[in-house]
């Protein structure tokens, strides 16, 4: 990580030199052939399911199905490289967050792509909470209850994380850092691995996107112990929050989007921001997407530039703050 936070001056204001366009783009005849869309994480994690189920609306518009690729690995930087590095045209398009400002503060300097540079925002689809849940037969049902078995177990009580230095990971770390408790965190090529050791016992907790989980609290089949956002989530309104447990000014919402190469000419960017905009905004899509968790957000593309740098900025200080680094 050594020079890695060095690069905060010019990485920030990076996506505000994309070019509106080198050349006329005809946008009407977009897409001339077949998308493909890349998710970074393994098949039924919570970005697998928002891009499949967006999908099926975008092929409707768009009359022909684009192809959705799971291309998980490296912490989701072998996708989004891929799209980064790729051609302008509007044809790749990769599922990415808050994991883009992460991975360019923890591997920025490991990458070929400067990911805050190289992908430009086509919008910033949903946001979502984080929830930590533990298996039942951990035998802990509230936050007190786990912190006091983390502190009896000292380290050895096994966390789950769908990736490494993601959002859920950090917000796990600061937990650890503000109750004064220690944890041993196994990061997983996406969530969907990380809950099904979950659910076989293999791992103590997993800490992840709501929407990951939501039917497995509903069955009973995973415990809740809180929930990462300053206000209960409206998918499962009994769940309490960490605030409300007494963890104060603890408050992680994690979003997820889609990105371009920034190369991609601005109309084409601007056309494709509305395709998925009105994807995100059908009813159907809307009405599913909340019942697992998701807050539907569907920005424009500059506002969704727009978190990409704040996030950038305010973790890359809190990062420093607390002085989490990655094992």
């Amino acid at each position: 990580m050594n020079g890695v936070f060095s690069l905060l001056a010019g990485a920030a204001l990076a996506l505000t030199l994309i070019p509106a366009s080198a050349d006329e783009v005809d946008v009407s005849k977009y897409p001339q052939s077949q998308v493909r869309i890349v998710v970074t994480s393994s098949a039924g994690a919570s970005a697998d399911a928002l891009t499949r189920t967006v999908a099926r609306e975008l092929g409707k518009i768009w009359g022909k199905d684009p192809i959705v690729e799971n291309v998980a690995g490296s912490n989701g930087n072998i996708g989004l490289e891929q799209i980064a590095q790729g051609k302008p045209d509007g044809l790749s398009i990769v599922v990415g967050g808050d994991k883009v400002p992460l991975n360019a503060i923890f591997f920025g300097t490991e990458l070929k792509s400067d990911l805050i540079k190289d992908l430009s925002t086509v919008t910033k689809a949903v946001s979502n909470p984080q929830i930590l849940v533990v298996r039942p037969s951990l035998g802990v049902k509230n936050l007190d209850e786990y912190l006091k078995l983390a502190r009896e177990k000292d380290g050895t009580l096994t966390v789950g994380t769908p990736s490494n230095g993601g959002a859920h990971h950090i917000g796990h770390e600061l937990l650890g850092q503000l109750t004064g408790t220690k944890y041993t965190f196994i990061p997983y090529k996406g969530g969907a691995p990380a809950v099904t050791d979950l659910l076989g016992g293999h791992i103590d907790a997993v800490i992840i996107t709501l929407a990951a989980v939501t039917e497995h609290v509903r069955a009973g089949r995973l415990v809740p112990i809180g929930v990462s956002t300053a206000k209960r989530s409206a998918a499962l309104p009994d769940v309490p929050t960490f605030q409300e447990q007494g963890i104060k000014d603890f408050n992680i919402e994690t979003w997820q989007g889609f990105f371009v190469s920034a190369k991609t000419p601005r109309p084409l960017v601007e056309k494709i921001n509305r395709d998925f905009v009105a994807a995100l905004n059908a009813p159907e899509v809307k009405s599913f997407l909340e019942g697992q968790g998701f807050t539907v957000v569907a920005s424009t593309a500059a506002e969704g530039d727009a978190a990409v740098r704040s996030d950038f900025e305010n973790y890359s200080r809190a990062i420093r703050a607390a002085n989490i680094k990655l094992d």
